[in-house]
């Protein structure tokens, strides 16, 4: 029987590819047949993984380092036929404690970075035709949360931007969409939770008709979106969070 995706001969290039949503889309990625490139800081992670998946190869580089991202694009050898960009830095910061260096640094790797190496790897004509990229988001993008307004803005950002280049992109058939998932239990969400009170993660929790969401719930959607299957789907903000930004419960 035919999968339903069929991933085979495709390359991808995917952030944040260590751990978390990135981790589980590199699985499933090489589950249904595609070579991934990953890039993530940490190359023993890196390594494990190229020594589980069949045809991964990893770029260990820090998003940060914005000033030598030519050494990042010169490793990716390959002609891609998507992107997923995980990489992400989740940090609450109410208003009265902004400063300049965590603004940067937050909006570096969530939002500036990607945008830089989407432009270079087309000004390359290293992007295929009919590939697609996504944008891991979130609902924070759309909704008022206390502490997250940095974080929150370079969602809206990449939300924004999705738009713009579904539409600049559409001539060379590269599609262009952002999944914005609600809370997922990840390593780096776990930890955002243990410096709040456990009554305020019940609470929290409550808002979720089906409860919070899992990487494989994100990487399933983010595996659709780069096959054939969805070849109609473009310049979407597609929410994921098991009805918390729907229903009222």
């Amino acid at each position: 029987m035919e999968n339903f995706i069929n991933l085979s001969g495709k390359v991808y290039l995917v952030t944040g590819a260590t751990a978390g949503i990135g981790l589980e889309t590199c699985i499933r990625i090489s589950k249904y047949g595609g070579a991934v490139i990953g890039v993530g800081r940490n190359a023993e992670k890196l390594d494990a993984l190229s020594n589980k998946l069949p045809n991964f190869v990893g770029i260990n580089y820090d998003l940060l380092n914005t000033e030598e991202l030519n050494k990042l694009i010169s490793k990716i050898e390959h002609q891609l036929d998507g992107i997923v960009h995980c990489a992400g830095i989740v940090q609450l910061l109410p208003v009265k404690f902004f400063d300049l260096e965590a603004l940067n640094k937050i909006r570096t790797v969530n939002y500036d970075s990607i945008l830089l190496i989407i432009s270079k790897l087309l000004k390359l004509k290293r992007i295929n035709k009919d590939a697609s990229i996504i944008f891991i988001s979130s609902i924070a993008g759309e909704m008022g949360m206390k502490g997250n307004a940095i974080y929150s803005s370079t969602k809206a950002a990449l939300n924004s931007t999705t738009k713009v280049l579904a539409s600049e992109l559409s001539s060379q058939r590269i599609r262009v969409n952002s999944i914005a998932p609600g809370q997922v239990e990840t390593n780096l969400t776990l930890e955002i939770a243990s410096k709040v009170s456990s009554d305020s993660i019940l609470i929290d929790r409550s808002k979720y008709p089906l409860g919070y969401g899992t990487p494989e719930d994100v990487a399933n959607l983010s595996v659709f979106l780069l096959s054939s299957k969805s070849k109609w789907i473009n310049g979407t903000v597609i929410n994921i969070d098991g009805g918390r930004s729907s229903i009222l419960s």
